[in-house]
């Protein structure tokens, strides 16, 4: 009987040994990835600051306004221009039987005389 629970007590303590050895085994792994999600973190917040800064650069008024006179062909707005919505020409003829739109493949009268 002693060499049965000896022996019990052997396979017990070589069974927590392994299982032992195989959660260290997966906590090393699961530090590992840790690590490296957190490098990763590390050097996407880096390139974040770089670009915020690169934006901020890219993003100067007189940056912009020397490119917009370069490029652009703007120029001040005159008063004249501006009207209220009351000075909006309004469409005085009426459209009767539709629009004047031609739409590719739209059925003229021609084709519509000819189905009736």
């Amino acid at each position: 009987m002693k060499n049965f629970v000896l022996t019990l007590w052997i396979v017990v303590g070589a069974a927590c040994a392994i299982v032992l050895f195989q959660v260290k085994h997966e906590v090393t792994d699961l530090e590992d990835q840790l690590a490296s999600v957190e490098r990763k973190i590390k050097s996407d917040k880096q390139a974040i600051r770089i670009l915020q800064a690169e934006w901020s650069y890219l993003n100067r008024p007189e940056r912009l306004a020397r490119l917009s006179s370069q490029y652009l062909d703007l120029k001040p707005l005159h008063p004249s221009q501006i009207i209220t919505v009351q000075n909006i020409p309004t469409l005085d003829r009426e459209l009767e039987g539709g629009t004047d739109i031609k739409l590719p493949g739209a059925a003229t009268n021609a084709s519509v005389e000819a189905s009736q």
